[in-house]
């Protein structure tokens, strides 16, 4: 297993969560995301809804980002805490688009659709595991790449996330080898798309997963979540941040 790490301190997850629920060791009562996700599911089946269709999921995500900012910002508030003082305006996003890796992690996804339409059906417990995360990588690179790190803070969130895209890329891999055992000859499709999430999980680890922060602590107990609710080490930081508050 690479370096991973959690946060000591409250790190918003939105960002860093791989969504996958049903298999994280943490209790539920404590993650907003999942309660909120699980009264949006109980009022769908209440209403007679099926699942969500993408734009759909993208417009609840968003809604599930302002009630945790909702949260924080009243936190602030019993804090003393003016948010709209005390943050600075956000700088506008770095050229992530323009990154290598993260045109890399579109070729992946590219590479692994294609394999999909081709075999997916023929194994469908490793097709589950490309088709849950090989459109995630891309994003959580972007987002990685494209941020200054310019605080502690903003690295940690950069970690976190580079964290999570290469945790996605080792399952993914693992789930090609997986299908190559069953069968060989499909080795010879897959060993170029291998190679190169190879080199990308290899680049995460010098780039990101090998750099030191003080909000982050080791996970090597495969616990990958910090504090969730108590933010208010995060809040107090927004005091002494590199604007000068």
């Amino acid at each position: 297993m690479a370096n991973y790490r959690r946060p000591n301190v409250y790190i918003p997850p939105y960002d860093y969560c791989d969504r996958r629920c049903e298999r994280c060791s943490i209790d539920k009562d404590r993650c907003l995301l999942w309660q909120t996700e699980m009264d949006e599911r109980l009022h769908r089946e209440i209403d007679g809804k099926g699942e969500p269709d993408p734009e759909e999921q993208i417009r609840l995500m968003v809604e599930d980002v302002k009630s945790a900012v909702r949260m924080v910002e009243e936190q602030a508030k019993e804090m003393g805490i003016d948010l709209a003082k005390e943050i600075p305006p956000e700088p506008p996003p770095g050229p992530a688009d323009k990154d290598p890796i993260v045109e890399e992690a579109r070729a992946v996804a590219r590479a692994t659709a294609a394999f999909l339409r081709a075999h997916g059906r023929e194994f469908p417990k490793e097709a589950d595991v490309l088709r849950w995360h090989h459109t995630m990588v891309m994003p959580k690179l972007g987002r990685a790449a494209g941020l200054k790190a310019a605080d502690e803070n903003e690295a940690a969130d950069a970690i976190l996330q580079a964290q999570v895209a290469h945790r996605m890329l080792a399952e993914m891999a693992a789930a090609f080898e997986s299908m190559r055992k069953a069968r060989p000859g499909l080795g010879d499709e897959m060993l170029d798309l291998l190679a190169l999430m190879k080199r990308m999980r290899e680049e995460i680890e010098a780039r990101w997963l090998e750099t030191p922060n003080p909000l982050l602590e080791s996970a090597a107990d495969g616990r990958w979540w910090g504090p969730l609710r108590d933010v208010s080490h995060t809040l107090k930081s927004f005091r002494r941040g590199p604007w000068g508050c």
